[in-house]
């Protein structure tokens, strides 16, 4: 009886060892999609806080602007010169400029409001399951000196 008890324990203590490499196997996979879905989300968030940071200084480009003419084209250039700057690098971008506090009376408080939207590439994690692209849009107001505007 012994010895077929030692001949059991010894034959378990066999196929424990691939039990291991299996362990392995099965958790290597997971570590790499949860550092790959780790590095999306600081993407994102880096991302969105760049696009931030367009989305103001193009507010504030427009707001400098002594007409309604003039502000769309320099929060443009603004909002393109801001991402480059940051290494963002948007397939689709829109600045989009409301004017409409350029009509306001003096001493109104009015500002100029823009909304910058960016579609940001994902294609290139290669995480199963996850979009290749994530559109990000942030807005942003800078108020508009009424003083300034006609002279």
């Amino acid at each position: 009886m012994r010895t077929s008890w030692r001949r059991l324990r010894a034959a378990g203590g066999e196929r424990g060892a691939g039990g291991q490499s299996l362990e392995l196997l099965l958790l290597v996979p997971a570590v790499l999609v949860l550092f790959a879905v780790m590095v999306a989300v600081g993407r994102y968030q880096l991302g969105t806080s760049k696009i931030d940071q367009a989305a103001g200084a193009a507010a504030r480009a427009a707001s400098l602007q002594s007409t309604a003419a003039a502000a769309q084209p320099a929060a443009q250039s603004a909002a393109a010169a801001s991402l480059d700057g940051a290494g963002i690098t948007c397939q689709n971008i829109s600045v989009i400029v409301d004017t409409s506090a350029f009509t306001a009376g003096a001493g109104s408080g009015a500002a100029v409001q823009v909304s910058v939207t960016c579609t940001v590439q994902w294609s290139d994690l290669s995480i199963p399951g996850w979009p290749g692209q994530k559109t990000i849009t942030s807005t942003a107001a800078s108020p508009l000196d009424l003083k300034r505007i006609g002279t």
